[in-house]
């Protein structure tokens, strides 16, 4: 596939790379690398991308998601509580051509590793026993850090509170080769969602006739372009339902929907639930 193929930020002197991030909003590319990757959001929120799926996250997030596997976390500096705060892990399985994982002793950890071929997002619980050892292993250094490091994917092996982000059936051929089609198509529906969007635009973009475009999306992504930019839709939606006090119909208008009763039937169908309910299931969270 043609997507942004991102080298590994692990040094020569590391075993693996870790970081608490603060910055002002990220998510510039949809990308793939070979190490895998923990991905702990402490605050932020946006649209997620994992293979093919599309979600909206908000605050605390714990995703693990494995070496190979297309993602993107997309929040705008232009959204509201845009500001980022998150730990990032990425870490390969490889030392000197051999597993480390493959010892007795961490055997659950490699299913763990397995099983993240198609990206997992842990359960709030799950959150709360991993919150500290992995505050632990930003700051710490030396032995500590690999003490840290093993305990925290020890922790999540024994967890069972997850859901599985990409589909079964998911599979891409990485190709960093030639023009990056597929993320300058996302580029253009981020932009521009709130309007109409045509499969000509779409196809202009990818600089591919409509027909040749329409085969190509689906077989890098899993999914139409339209499937695609309703999903988009309704994850933004549900951003701005968590936000600030606008009615449902001036969100189904502000996230490019023509009619309510569409973008109602279409959120229901997505999220198994009514746009009012969610708004309503998020506010008594927080409550």
């Amino acid at each position: 596939m043609e997507l942004k193929y991102k080298p590994s930020e692990i040094s020569e002197n590391e075993s693996f790379y870790v970081e608490r991030k603060k910055i002002p909003y990220y998510g510039n590319n949809w990308h793939y690398h070979e190490s895998h990757e923990l991905m702990f959001s402490i605050r932020g929120e946006g649209v997620r991308i994992v293979g093919d799926n599309i979600d909206h996250f908000s605050g605390e997030e714990l995703v693990l998601i494995g070496g190979g596997l297309p993602h993107l976390f997309k929040n705008e500096e232009k959204d509201v509580n845009s500001s980022a705060d998150f730990i990032v892990l990425k870490f390969k399985d490889l030392l000197e051509e051999s597993s480390i994982f493959a010892l007795p002793e961490l055997s659950e950890i490699k299913k763990l590793i397995d099983i993240s071929k198609r990206g997992l997002v842990f359960s709030k619980s799950t959150i709360d026993k991993i919150r500290n050892p992995l505050m632990k292993l930003s700051e710490s250094s030396g032995v500590n850090r690999i003490v840290n490091f093993i305990n925290v994917l020890h922790t999540l092996s024994e967890e069972k509170e997850y859901q599985f982000l990409a589909t079964e059936g998911f599979h891409l051929k990485n190709n960093s080769k030639g023009e990056d089609r597929i993320q300058n198509v996302i580029n253009y529906i981020s932009s521009n969602y709130v309007k109409d969007i045509s499969l000509e635009d779409l196809a202009g973009v990818a600089f591919m006739t409509t027909n040749s475009f329409c085969r190509y999306f689906k077989s890098r992504t899993g999914k139409t372009a339209f499937q695609f930019i309703r999903e988009y839709r309704v994850n933004k939606a549900c951003q701005l339902l968590i936000n600030g006090n606008k009615s449902i119909a001036e969100i189904c208008y502000d996230t490019g929907f023509n009619s309510l009763s569409s973008f109602n039937r279409i959120f229901k169908n997505l999220k198994k639930i009514s746009a009012s309910e969610y708004k309503g299931k998020y506010m008594n969270l927080n409550a």
